[in-house]
């Protein structure tokens, strides 16, 4: 295969401001590129005077920080809108001989983020930069348009398999509040039928977890705050470990939960239920809640993430030097609706039906990103 140097396919784009035009808002997003501000954010981020925010035609490319996280897309969807002055833009040098999708392809691959890492200049973590000459400088695997258009169009089949895997992992993850919502009603204490009781008055213990230092490798893996999933999973794909001495108040039972209590307001209150035999610890900033024969844990654990749950965790954070809040005393004062323990395992049979059905998906996810990686490497060798 051809290969060409960056440079010679792109160059700096000529710099429009907004001004006082009218133009949708973009943001850059790891996995989806360049969206609306508003898909990404529930609330505007951007203040308010945009006249200095730079104007993106359609097929330009944008290149945003950390590089080496392929933070970069070309702007595909609108024939213009306006991102953040601090981002990059370029131009395709000629768009008949280089396929768009088939650069933005690359450049977001794991050799082309192998490049970006190896070439990046700075000390400080996520502040590190990549000069433009170093970027340009890059090899890039150039076959001729049809090629690359053929390329380009079996990476998106492949990578649009992942997302509607993915799409149907997020709806699963919905179900379950809503199987809560017809089982319980709204959970809002003071709407419910049930008896109202103070947490603690159903919980066995609510203890921190173990402030020792975690390292890449050791014997007991540690849970921490972003293993915690919005949906109320665990996810284990990048862990920490401790060592081996750990005291019984920092491991975890299968059924205990996982309450992060600290850090921005949104990711305080984080909660996710633990299922599973070996051993394995949690961090200093989460708390293990244990529950008793009256209080199932997927019970609590979907409560504790229904979107009217999460106002009243927000509200009670208290801020502290610039974080939010919240300790293992205050979590256990939280009132919650209980249900007759007949209609709780109801509901945890329910939950356990969906339970394996994201399980599935999840196994099929992992293999089409082993697909997904193989016809990467294979495509920019040349190979596919």
């Amino acid at each position: 295969m051809n290969v060409a140097k960056l440079g010679k396919l792109i160059r700096p784009a000529k710099v429009q401001r907004a001004g006082s035009g009218s133009y949708p808002l973009l943001s850059m997003t790891m996995r989806h590129g360049l969206v609306p501000q508003s898909e990404k954010f529930k609330k505007r981020v951007a203040g308010a005077d945009l006249s200095q925010y730079k104007v993106i035609d359609r097929n330009q490319l944008v290149v945003g920080f950390p590089i080496d996280e392929a933070v970069l897309a070309f702007q595909r969807s609108i024939p213009a809108g306006i991102v953040s002055p601090a981002y990059g833009v370029w131009d395709l040098t000629d768009e008949a001989e280089t396929d768009a999708l088939y650069l933005e392809r690359f450049l977001r691959s794991p050799q082309a983020i192998a490049y970006y890492k190896a070439k990046l200049q700075g000390s400080t973590a996520r502040r590190r930069s990549l000069p433009n000459s170093v970027f340009l400088d890059m090899d890039v695997p150039f076959p001729p348009p049809d090629e690359q258009r053929r390329i380009a169009a079996i990476l998106d089949k492949a990578d649009e398999l992942r997302t509607k895997r993915s799409q149907a992992l997020a709806h699963l993850d919905t179900l379950t509040q809503s199987i809560f919502h017809s089982t319980f009603g709204s959970g809002v204490p003071a709407q419910s039928q049930h008896p109202v009781v103070k947490m603690g008055d159903v919980l066995v213990s609510a203890t921190y977890g173990s402030s020792e230092r975690a390292a890449i490798s050791g014997d007991i893996p540690i849970l921490r705050m972003g293993n915690l999933t919005y949906g109320g999973d665990l996810d284990f794909t990048d862990l920490k470990y401790l060592g081996a001495n750990q005291p019984d108040k920092h491991l975890l039972r299968n059924g205990d939960v996982l309450f992060n209590r600290t850090n921005s307001a949104d990711l305080v209150g984080k909660t996710a239920m633990f299922r599973g035999n070996g051993p394995a610890a949690y961090a200093g900033y989460l708390i293990r809640l244990r529950t008793s024969e009256d209080l199932l844990p997927e019970y609590l654990t979907t409560f504790m993430n229904l979107p009217s749950t999460k106002r009243l965790l927000r509200n009670m954070a208290k801020s502290i030097v610039g974080m939010a809040n919240i300790n293992a005393k205050e979590v256990q004062s939280i009132r919650l609706p209980l249900p007759p323990i007949e209609l709780q395992q109801t509901f945890a049979n329910r939950v356990a039906a969906v339970e394996r059905l994201k399980a599935t998906h999840r196994k099929h996810l992992v293999e089409l990103d082993a697909l997904f990686a193989s016809l990467q490497h294979r495509a920019f060798k040349g190979e596919l």
